[in-house]
């Protein structure tokens, strides 16, 4: 059996999903932005799924939050197009930047 370990290797894209490290957008990460139904803060980041290869070689990720008050679940999409644009969340319309991701939430501890 083999085993790749990449706890120290720095992926192709700044937001790619080798090189956790340099990862802002990590499940179970804390986003400081409103829920779209209660108007509460923060959102966990609850999944981070591959969505496709953009032209310029860089991964795009979808990434869908929920709201750690009353479960509500919205999205948003990491390097759409290009590297480094990140949309805006689905239903909030907020738009969301690396400085409003938090530590790990408390919850999510194995």
């Amino acid at each position: 059996m083999f085993y790749q370990n990449y706890d120290e290797v720095h992926g192709e894209d700044r937001w790619g999903m080798v090189g956790k490290v340099d990862d802002p957008f990590r499940e179970d990460c804390l986003l400081a932005a409103p829920c779209y139904k209660c108007h509460r803060q923060p959102l966990v980041i609850a999944e981070r799924n591959w969505d496709a290869t953009n032209n310029d070689d860089s991964q795009q990720y979808q990434i869908l939050v929920a709201c750690t008050h009353c479960g509500a679940v919205d999205e948003f999409t990491v390097n759409q197009g290009r590297e480094g644009v990140l949309s805006q969340l689905k239903h909030s319309h907020q738009r969301v930047s690396v400085n409003d991701v938090k530590a790990e939430s408390q919850e999510g501890g194995k």
